[in-house]
């Protein structure tokens, strides 16, 4: 994010860029004027959502390591000791509705490392997250997601805490960080065409120069990264319209619809969902990561897969079974996606810096300190440009106030 950068000219008129126009008489030529209104834009866009970026900067480099916060504060629910065998899925399943028989299973999430535990989210007013032990079925305990540091951090992130309402405020913001990121590269290019001076700091210089040079350089090298992570935001908030931009970009099929089940009416032998699970192993060999419940009498029980090469972390190939009769309804295997399938499933790790391994990881989280650092040298240097233009009106008075003419009329 840049806020309010511009460069002037000559470094020696940074602070006041308007009155350098004036003087060197560039204000009658097109391409200035049109400078100043993309100057405009790129202002007070940064101090209209500035703030809102740094809230959302800041609080993706924790969720980053997300689940690594979470088994350091809660060691107890997220992991357990490995022994023998894993019981089965059905078990662990009848042990939480035991717990909780008034709440229905959204999901359940599989362990991914032998000392993992499960993750069951529960559809109930308050929104339970239920861990359980892989080992013995037991039920190691629940918490909603606000009740945790970083599942509270989380929720700010993604939703602002406001449920649609916020996620829609957070796609409008990486909207408008996408608008910061295509004006800040056009009033960094240097109109004398000097690249270099543009990338340089100088960190002996006067404090006003310093903080100018700060958000121009910091600018221009993270405007790459920035503009990543605001499309792949966007993509998070509106899926299904980006998901359409990009197979019609690539003129790609879009994703088949989740096909319905099958009328309750209908008889049928319903397998165990771990002879369902055993089923989708056989028709695609990555492993299971989610298995989803239906939650209408419409929708399938899906079972959700990673295959070799996605990057996605939980996986996006996925097998629909009728809840009914346990019927394959569909399968969406990832490997063999259209282009812009495959492509919008980039757009996830991408966004949370899974898509190269730690070193992404820990370069996103750097990635999410860089809103604060312009947000705070562009306010800065607003505030020198506002008390400069306040001081040469002052003098303007003072000067027409004390004039010898006045006195003698």
């Amino acid at each position: 994010m840049q806020v309010a950068t511009a460069y002037m000219g000559d470094t020696k008129h940074h602070i006041s860029g308007h009155m350098a126009i004036k003087r060197t008489g560039y204000s009658k030529f097109p391409f200035m004027r049109t400078r100043r209104i993309v100057f405009n834009i790129h202002l007070y866009i940064g101090l209209a959502v500035g703030l809102f970026l740094v809230l959302i900067g800041l609080t993706g480099s924790m969720v980053v390591f997300r689940e690594e916060i979470e088994k350091l504060m809660h060691p107890e629910l997220l992991e357990t000791a490995v022994r023998g065998e894993r019981v089965p899925v059905q078990t662990v399943l009848n042990a939480v509705k035991r717990s909780y028989p008034e709440d229905k299973i959204v999901f359940i999430r599989m362990p991914r490392m032998p000392q993992e535990t499960y993750l069951l989210k529960m559809n109930s007013a308050h929104d339970l997250f239920v861990y359980a032990d892989p080992y013995s079925g037991e039920v190691l305990g629940a918490h909603r997601q606000e009740d945790t540091f970083i599942g509270w951090v989380a929720l700010v992130h993604t939703e602002l805490l406001m449920g649609e309402y916020g996620k829609t405020v957070l796609g409008v913001t990486a909207l408008l960080l996408i608008c910061m990121s295509i004006t800040g590269p056009f009033l960094w290019w240097p109109p004398n065409g000097k690249i270099s001076r543009g990338l340089k700091i100088d960190w002996r210089g006067p404090r006003k120069k310093l903080v100018f040079d700060m958000h121009r350089a910091f600018g221009i090298y993270s405007v790459l990264f920035l503009l990543i992570v605001a499309l792949t935001g966007v993509s998070l908030v509106f899926n299904k319209t980006v998901a359409e931009i990009t197979n019609f970009l690539t003129a790609s099929a879009p994703r088949p619809p989740p096909p319905p089940s099958s009328s309750p009416g209908e008889t049928g032998a319903m397998p165990s969902i771990d002879d369902l699970r055993h089923r989708a192993d056989r028709i695609l060999s990555g492993p299971t990561t989610w298995i989803t419940f239906p939650q209408t009498s419409e929708a399938s029980l899906v079972i959700r897969k990673k295959m070799p090469g996605e990057f996605n972390p939980n996986g996006k190939s996925f097998i629909y079974f009728d809840q009914y009769t346990g019927e394959v309804l569909l399968v969406e295997d990832a490997s063999s996606a259209p282009v812009g399938t495959r492509i919008y499933n980039t757009f996830y790790p991408l966004h949370i810096g899974t898509l190269g391994g730690l070193p992404t990881r820990i370069f996103q989280v750097i990635v999410g300190f860089l809103p604060l650092l312009l947000f705070v040298t562009g306010y800065v240097m607003w505030r020198n440009r506002r008390k400069a233009r306040a001081y040469k009106n002052t003098s303007k008075n003072w000067t027409r106030n004390t004039s010898p003419l006045r006195k003698e009329k």
